[in-house]
């Protein structure tokens, strides 16, 4: 369950801690170092709307030394290929609201998982488990179509 007093905690410990910088609106293209570890990443200054952060020149290269990273992938769902095709929720999500617990979206045949069809745990190991479930789903269908595989 999501704790807003501890998640505020949190972040006030990390702003706070002298050997972390975090760094808004940017875009990491990649991480550089050798067999010993991590020693910086080099970013994008900017947003995806082009909107820049800070006050900083947008697409500008910044060079950050670290030994560890967190990356953060935001909270926008990838459903932009689907607009026209599958009907979507608040948010950009695909809308499974007829589908009970099933991974079935609006058009038969088609199943969702992960992080488009997940607007309130959005993790890895949610998209793992909806990914297994919505292969059975797509084998029950397949099998109620006559369609069964080898």
């Amino acid at each position: 369950r999501w704790d807003k007093k501890k998640s505020r905690s949190l972040a006030t410990r990390v702003l706070e801690h002298p050997n972390i910088a975090v760094e808004w609106n940017v875009t990491v293209d990649r991480f550089e170092g050798n067999a010993d570890g991590l020693r910086r990443a080099i970013c994008r200054r900017g947003t995806k709307d082009g909107g820049s952060g800070q006050g900083a020149a947008a697409d500008a290269e910044l060079s950050v030394r670290a030994s560890a990273a967190f990356v953060s992938i935001g909270h926008e769902p990838n459903t932009g290929l689907f607009r026209g095709q599958l009907a979507l929720a608040a948010g950009g999500y695909l809308d499974m609201s007829e589908a009970g617990r099933s991974t079935r979206t609006s058009v038969a045949g088609v199943f969702a998982a992960g992080d488009v069809a997940d607007r309130q745990y959005r993790q890895a190991i949610t998209s793992a488990g909806s990914g297994a479930q919505a292969a059975l789903d797509a084998e029950r269908y397949l099998s109620e179509q006559g369609l069964e595989g080898s």
